[in-house]
């Protein structure tokens, strides 16, 4: 009789099953600070190398095992913001790492009375200047950043009398930002067909990836 019920038990143990931790590692690898954030609930910071995780109980039986989808948003310093579904399941852990993948070019108003009202970024590489990468404006002694990839990048400003002024093979590192003041650019009659030549001389392509801080 004894053994009949414990057997019962063990086959009551398989069938509905166990819970078990499921864990989602979130590793900053980049050299500065970091965020995450988990089904648009708080912003978690993590300062370089360090890592958070968060458990999820997961049942476990005969009939299968229960996972978790979840939706992570990170970026960071010199990370373009990104966003990645992330399966968890029972007694495993799940890694989201990630690293410094862009540079900074940062545009400064020097003038006393002018703004700012178009940027465009675009890799030497390209042949056209692309859409206009400036949500806003800059004001006199105001500036704004973008992360882009790193490689060489051509700049062009337009202020509010529509004046344009251009900088040419700017080369981005990682990791690094790169100032341009607004008033120090050469001013230029013919952008587009300036780029179009320009673009003859570069066999190296630059992703054209932007981001505006």
């Amino acid at each position: 009789m004894k053994k009949i019920v414990g057997f019962i038990y063990i086959l009551a143990f398989f069938i509905t099953g166990c819970t078990e931790d499921g864990v989602l590692r979130v590793h900053n690898r980049n050299a500065d600070y970091g965020w995450y954030i988990i089904d648009s609930g708080l912003t978690m910071w993590l300062q370089p190398g360090e890592y958070d995780e968060k458990n999820y109980g997961l049942s476990k039986s005969i009939f299968g095992e229960e996972e978790k989808n979840v939706t992570v948003e990170y970026g960071g310093e010199y990370v373009f913001p990104m966003t990645v579904n992330k399966t968890i399941r029972p007694g495993s852990t799940t890694t989201l790492q990630f690293e410094t993948n862009a540079g900074g070019i940062e545009i400064w108003n020097d003038s006393n009375s002018f703004y700012i009202t178009e940027v465009y970024l675009s890799p030497s590489s390209e042949t056209t200047w692309g859409a206009n990468d400036l949500n806003g404006e800059i004001g006199p002694s105001e500036w704004q950043t973008w992360y882009v990839s790193p490689g060489y990048w051509d700049i062009q400003v337009v202020d509010n009398y529509d004046d344009v002024f251009i900088a040419m093979n700017e080369y981005i590192t990682l990791e690094t930002t790169s100032v341009f003041y607004y008033n120090g650019f050469r001013k230029s009659k013919d952008p587009a067909l300036e780029k179009l030549i320009n673009s003859s001389n570069f066999s190296i392509i630059t992703e054209d990836k932007v981001e505006q801080q």
